[in-house]
């Protein structure tokens, strides 16, 4: 008991702590010391380094704990961060698309930043874990110095990476942002959950602060801040708050590119493909070959899509309009989707899917309209000017609108998005489905005889589908194929979704998820109820549990200083009568 007590008080006396720092010494040196476990042994070293449990004397316990907040930091901004890339996988397509302007490379550079993420959040999560079960047993914290420059790396490549993500991609960021009107709810519900659990360490930590005033200050934040969680719903809105009586009717599919995810995009496999996955409407690309024939392609050149490079090595970068048809048709338009796998789907198929992918050539206009109207399918299409010098550069919507009327596809199944010669094309085809690209107000809308609005989905505004709605105008929306996405835009009440993941979102027989609003309010309600009575029975507890502790080890030290009085007087005697016997004896001599 001496010994123990002797380890305690020196090592206290080390630190130059006080009560509370001795009493974590206590359980350090005297406790756990002695009956280390294999999984205690694993903590502390991945932890700290540290395989034994060790009091280093030269320590200094507030460096740890800035460490800590450093580290609470960088699990909040890879948390963040984390979040960022699984939302705006919808966007993946349009962020490869963005690195390939950049580079001329198509590689799925989204599945690499998402890997890389994940590492970066699993590294920081499990470091949070590890402090956790440190905080939780009252073993000091001790961060090795790896993982303290570790930590820093994370940090700033988090921070640099939001801010340069939001100067180079801002629609990402919309994107996640919008997100929130879906994820909120639960993320609050989340948020409050952990707070609570968590909250039984944060009120042992709490009750070891040594002055009252303190102790008063972070109990006054702590209700702060959760009083702010508590209340956040206040500032939570979502299109699907929403009673079964008035959501939408589903929003009708469209193919984006055809089925681009399970076949390459703008050939006659991938329109297809959407057909065959229930899509009622297919987008295209349409622009003009040097000799006149109207061919399917998005980009301005044939690189991404063809083999141009083997075919034509020295038209690499040529536009593609600047080919004649011939030309295109030696090109293959399929080997590219099977080697570059954009949408990460050529591994599931089988070998007689690969082998007809891998015979895909450039499609032309004519070949799609045909299908569209064997199936009965609604068209809609960008058509692209040709280069200056082109043939047809003057004249290319009238003669792309010759290929519409004799493909004998009825003209209300025709989307005529091109401003060009509007009043002529509305005049040699007045039953077409006169839209536009371009975000228009309903009534400039009725003015100028449109009837169909087609966006991106970031330049609809949630208000706006039931606004067009009302004055008989139609909205097409895209790209989308994330499930919580499209629930989004059903409960806005959207027309129609062009989607490049047709398989993905023509199932969905309901939104990801619909609450009516009042028992979204009782649940948010009785939630922060909980937590709070949780919240302030832990903190009573711990309090009481600390209490108790001081009030031991008080005793206990008062009974060991006891018992060793007694001893050290005996041996005062002792030395006292053999100091006199000897002096006796001298003076007898």
């Amino acid at each position: 008991m001496y010994h123990r007590l002797q380890v305690t008080i020196s090592a206290s006396r080390s630190r130059g702590g006080g009560q509370g720092e001795g009493e974590d010494t206590t359980m350090v040196s005297g406790g756990p010391l002695r009956h280390q476990t294999f999984c205690f042994t694993c903590v502390l070293g991945l932890y700290g380094c540290r395989w034994r449990q060790q009091v280093d004397p030269n320590e200094k316990r507030w460096v740890e704990r800035i460490w800590f907040v450093v580290m609470l930091l960088a699990v909040g901004f890879a948390s963040f961060w984390m979040y960022f890339w699984l939302v705006v996988w919808n966007d993946a397509d349009d962020f490869n698309w963005w690195i390939y302007q950049q580079t001329g490379k198509w590689v799925n550079w989204y599945w690499v930043i998402l890997a890389a993420t994940s590492t970066a959040f699993g590294y920081a999560v499990f470091l949070l874990l590890l402090a956790a079960i440190h905080v939780c047993f009252e073993i000091p914290v001790y961060l090795h110095w790896l993982h303290k420059i570790l930590v820093v790396l994370l940090l700033c490549g988090c921070t640099a990476s939001v801010v340069l993500m939001q100067q180079l991609w801002l629609d990402g960021f919309r994107l996640a942002w919008l997100s929130l009107q879906m994820t909120g709810p639960w993320l609050h519900l989340g948020a409050v959950g952990l707070m609570t659990v968590s909250s039984w360490v944060i009120a042992g930590q709490w009750a070891q602060v040594r002055t009252l005033a303190l102790q008063i200050f972070w109990f006054v934040f702590y209700l702060g801040v959760m009083g702010g969680l508590y209340v956040a719903p206040l500032f939570i809105t979502s299109p699907c708050f929403i009673t079964v009586d008035q959501l939408p009717k589903k929003p009708n599919i469209g193919g984006h590119r055809g089925a681009p995810m399970l076949a390459p995009e703008n050939t006659l496999l991938s329109f297809q493909t959407a057909i065959d996955n229930n899509a009622t409407m297919i987008e295209t690309d349409v622009q003009i070959s040097i000799d006149g024939v109207p061919f399917l392609m998005h980009d301005g050149d044939l690189r991404r899509t063809t083999n141009i490079a083997d075919v034509f090595p020295n038209r690499v970068n040529d536009n593609a309009a600047t080919f004649n048809i011939s030309e295109l048709k030696r090109l293959n338009a399929g080997k590219w989707f099977l080697q570059s796998d954009p949408f990460g789907t050529v591994g599931g198929m089988s070998a007689r899917r690969r082998a007809l992918i891998a015979n895909q050539s450039v499609g032309t206009f004519k070949d799609f309209l045909q299908l569209a109207n064997t199936y009965n399918i609604r068209v809609i299409f960008d058509l692209y000017p040709p280069p200056r010098g082109h043939p047809f550069h003057k004249n290319f919507a009238n003669y792309t609108l010759n290929f519409v009327l004799q493909s004998g596809l009825p003209q209300s199944s025709v989307v005529w998005l091109q401003d060009s010669d509007r009043f002529t094309i509305r005049k040699r085809a007045p039953f077409l489905k006169q839209g536009t690209g371009n975000k228009i107000s309903p009534v400039d809308m009725k003015k100028l005889s449109l009837t169909v609005e087609n966006l991106d989905y970031r330049q609809y505004s949630q208000g706006d589908y039931s606004l067009y709605s009302k004055n008989n105008i139609t909205t097409v929306t895209y790209i989308v194929h994330s499930s919580w996405l499209f629930s989004y835009l059903w409960c806005s009440g959207a027309d129609t979704v062009t989607s490049n993941g047709v398989n993905l979102v023509r199932n969905l027989n309901s939104p990801s998820w619909r609450m009516n609003p009042f028992h979204y309010r009782v649940l948010w309600i009785t939630t922060d109820v909980l937590s709070g009575v949780c919240i302030l029975v832990c903190f009573l507890v711990q309090s009481a549990i600390h209490r108790g502790r001081q009030a031991k080890l008080k005793t206990s030290r008062t009974m060991s200083l006891h018992n060793m009085r007694p001893q050290s007087t005996y041996r005062s005697q002792t030395d006292m009568k053999e100091r006199l016997i000897v002096t006796s004896k001298i003076t007898s001599l």
